[in-house]
């Protein structure tokens, strides 16, 4: 019988995503407390006072949610997926330098294209970025669900400015999901440059997910590398991917 933990080691979860699941806590505990306390968001959101001494509310806002509770589920579900993607090929100090600067990058941006608001959406948006530029240059660096989750955030972020655009990005997330071996190569270089063209068309929208995404892969592009031990696949098909002819006597590692 194949276990949970072989499933996820199958879809390329081998790594303990600790820094993850310490970010989702810190982010849900306030998020979840503003059913109790409704003016927790209004003390933490951005507003054009956080250019003026109340300095705080630009990382704050990170930590609240403005979509209500469908937009908390979803932020804080897709911290997780993109999260525990981006620990399993990034060392955890560049993890955190592009989930808290590109997500910092989007509310200040937001304080001329959106002056009030509040949700993590943007720091995912920073490693959705950083992961779009890894996949495109190390194609074979990312887990095998990392094509399709990176689509699904796409779609999700897309959504917030016109449904109907995102239907396509939605749609097209099923088939890389299939897609393995030699061919993930060319879903990891799909949904990265869908990923990077999503991110231009909300930043031409002045839609602020825009920004986090660019500044995600401008950042990503210099520092985001495949840490020590990332590589996914493994064997022959590693090999196939990259135009090499296996070597049948070399032993496993």
């Amino acid at each position: 019988m194949v276990t949970f933990q072989q499933r996820l080691a199958g879809a390329g979860i081998r790594r303990l995503p600790w820094l993850t699941a310490t970010a989702f806590l810190v982010t849900a505990v306030p998020s979840c407390l503003q059913a109790a306390i409704p003016s927790l968001l209004r003390h933490l959101e951005r507003t054009p006072a956080g250019l003026g001494g109340q300095w705080w509310r630009s990382l704050t806002s990170l930590l609240v949610q403005d979509g209500g509770v469908l937009g908390t589920i979803s932020n804080l579900a897709f911290l997780l997926v993109v999260g525990v993607i981006a620990e399993q090929v990034l060392t955890r100090p560049r993890w955190l330098v592009l989930y808290l600067v590109p997500g910092l990058a989007g509310e200040f941006v937001g304080y001329a294209w959106q002056p009030a608001g509040a949700g993590n959406s943007v720091a995912v948006c920073g490693l959705s970025g950083a992961l779009a530029v890894l996949m495109l240059r190390d194609r074979m660096s990312a887990p095998g669900v990392a094509p399709a989750a990176q689509l699904l955030w796409a779609g999700a972020v897309v959504a917030t400015a016109s449904p109907i655009a995102a239907v396509p990005v939605f749609v097209l997330a099923g088939p890389l999901l299939r897609l393995s071996g030699a061919r993930r190569a060319l879903a990891c270089a799909v949904a990265g440059a869908a990923v990077l063209a999503c991110g231009v068309a909300l930043t031409a929208d002045q839609n602020i997910h825009g920004a986090a995404l660019l500044a995600g892969a401008l950042l990503g592009a210099p520092i985001a590398a495949p840490r020590p031990g990332a590589a996914i696949t493994s064997g022959p098909r590693r090999d196939q991917a990259a135009g090499q002819t296996p070597d049948p006597g070399a032993s496993a590692p």
